[in-house]
């Protein structure tokens, strides 16, 4: 019996790449992802992409069935509200307890990425620095699980905000303001404040996703 092959961190780098190209809209919803095609580009066999494509499928990204290519998987109108009612509960409970905990550095580090957000030409780069903006200033509510679920939302949320950040791209100079708002009072460690305004943030931008999704 021959030795079991062991791909390493293969199937996790084709994983992080796929991965990137449909949270960016390189892979758009519906597309077919051939798996031969994957397996040549990497220079690999279709063991290691097949494991890829079951961390992708667990990730809600693809549709895995029988026979036939995987699919991008879509995200509905039902989805993204659900999504923003998760984030509604959740994301105001981690900075509520993260902002005891919170650092020089931790504030710095925000205030360089909130700078890099308003700069940013790319608007796919700026839905990802709007994810480590508002990550950074949760993490240090110091419980693992809440991040977990709240990561985990930003990828669901980051393909919605294709059609908004492509179509609307105005909403920069006012999602810069939120931010900045939250981000002072942090600095004043103001509980109540940075939790009522990030609330007032994100109803906002889910009722923008929304809309642009409902003229779709």
């Amino acid at each position: 019996m021959s030795a079991a092959i062991d791909y390493g961190g293969v199937p996790s780098e084709i994983y992080k790449n796929l991965r990137e190209r449909i949270l960016r809209g390189q892979l758009p919803s519906g597309s077919r992802i051939k798996i031969g095609a994957v397996a040549e580009e990497f220079g690999v066999s279709i063991i290691p992409v097949r494991e890829a494509l079951r961390m992708l499928e667990a990730d809600h990204l693809i549709d895995i069935l029988p026979r036939r290519s995987p699919v991008v998987s879509g995200v509905s109108a039902h989805e993204v509200l659900e999504i923003s009612a998760i984030r509604l509960a959740l994301e105001p409970l981690a900075l509520a307890g993260a902002i005891p905990n919170m650092t020089g550095e931790t504030l710095r580090r925000s205030r360089e990425i909130l700078k890099d957000y308003q700069k940013c030409p790319d608007p796919w780069d700026q839905v990802e620095l709007n994810r480590r903006f508002h990550l950074i200033l949760y993490e240090s509510c110091g419980k693992k699980r809440l991040m977990k679920i709240i990561s985990d939302q930003y990828d669901g949320m980051t393909r919605c905000a294709q059609v908004l950040v492509i179509r609307s791209s105005k909403t920069i100079d006012r999602s810069v303001a939120e931010h900045e708002e939250i981000l002072r009072a942090c600095e004043a460690r103001d509980v109540e404040r940075a939790t009522a305004v990030l609330h007032s943030h994100l109803q906002a931008s889910s009722d923008r996703l929304h809309e642009q999704l409902m003229v779709e």
